[in-house]
């Protein structure tokens, strides 16, 4: 089976690697009373920056420098989303209005009939969505009842949402995430999956020193080899000696099976000069076709090749297809379009089970093992 998915992780146009901080501050009320919001929750998508307002309604965020998208929830109000660059900060407090919600929510109760459909497309969007991996295996979906999961919509289609932000448990990498799921969609027939959301993560500091050290070996594990850590190196030029070796792909119609497709895999290698274009300060990815991405320093997991009938290879193949013309690509890893690529093969099949915030920074020495 080959893994196809387009990430929609990375809701935001970039933020850097930076020491340097910036206090961001403000209060949050309602748009028609001007009154403040008590417990309002303020974070940034995809990192470990977030605070909730105190009962004046007021917050506070120390960043490091970059661009960010800023996401602002309180239950009963429409959510609040935008983007920010920390230098367009001005020391002073920011007021946020909210627009309370006229509608009546929809509730569903613990207690209340599911039929057998419901379960077995919670297994499914549980499968696709934090994934098959060591570590997605173990995350736990803490209100999987707020779910609403609809494959009659549009047949052959899994659309999945919420009516609450997603509390996800994952212990292996020790975080906690709040997931506002924006889009979820998975294509029975073709095997392709879409989603989008902004995260927050949220550490866990109650581990003891033992368990702190396991965690951050998963976390390291979970790095090495995945999109964020390539996209980092593509952006360093330092992708030869992070261990990826990178080949043109060619791609053409099997006259045989309709809908099959036959690969061929260039012998040259290539590094990252080949596809990212640099504009003054800014790199962008851009190139035709498609790349085979080989990762050298970590196994295939015993979970990826079950049913495919063939052994455990030692490397870590992947191919990327850039579907925009042209993405901008930062520092962190991230992308100006989170769209703009489809990632298939082992990459593909990583999903939010792995995922780390864009401000995880690998400080620590890294072993060949098995991801």
């Amino acid at each position: 089976m080959l893994y196809k998915i387009v990430f929609g992780l990375f809701l935001l146009f970039g933020s850097y690697l930076s020491f340097a901080q910036t206090v961001f501050k403000g209060v949050i009320e309602d748009s028609k009373t001007g009154q403040p919001i008590p417990y309002a929750t303020v974070f940034l998508a995809n990192t470990t920056f977030g605070t909730t307002c105190d009962d004046e309604g007021k917050f506070s965020l120390n960043l490091p420098d970059g661009n960010y998208e800023v996401i602002v929830r309180m239950l009963g109000y429409e959510g609040l989303t935008f983007k920010l660059p920390t230098d367009i900060i001005k020391p002073r407090e920011y007021r946020f209005r909210l627009v309370a919600v006229d509608e009546e929510l929809e509730t569903l109760n613990v207690n209340d009939t599911r039929d057998p459909a419901w379960f077995k497309n919670l297994k499914d969007f549980k499968s696709y969505f934090l994934g098959t991996t060591y570590n997605g295996q173990a995350c736990e979906l803490e209100n999987d009842l707020s779910m609403i999961l609809d494959d009659q919509s549009l047949p052959g289609t899994l659309i999945a949402s919420s009516r609450e932000i997603l509390k996800i448990h994952n212990p292996n990498l020790g975080y906690r995430l709040d997931y506002l799921l924006n889009d979820f969609r998975y294509n029975y027939k073709e095997g392709f999956v879409t989603y989008g959301g902004y995260p927050l993560f949220i550490p866990d500091t109650t581990l003891s020193t033992r368990k702190q050290k396991r965690v951050e070996k998963n976390r390291l594990e979970a790095y090495h080899g995945s999109l964020q850590h390539f996209l980092r190196s593509v952006y360093t030029g330092t992708t030869v000696s992070e261990g990826f070796e990178i080949r043109r792909l060619y791609r053409k119609d099997d006259p045989k099976y309709p809908g099959e497709y036959i690969d061929s895999v260039g012998t040259e290698l290539i590094t990252s000069l080949a596809f990212r274009k640099n504009r003054e300060t800014r790199a962008f990815l851009e190139f035709k076709g498609h790349l085979q991405i080989t990762y050298l320093n970590e196994r295939e997991s015993p979970q990826y090749i079950m049913g495919m009938g063939r052994n455990m290879r030692n490397t870590q193949t992947s191919i990327v297809t850039l579907i925009a013309e042209s993405l901008e690509i930062f520092e962190n890893g991230s992308l100006s379009d989170p769209f703009g690529l489809l990632m298939e093969g082992y990459i593909g099949w990583e999903r939010v089970g792995d995922l780390l915030p864009i401000d995880y920074l690998n400080t620590a020495e890294f072993k060949r093992g098995v991801q």
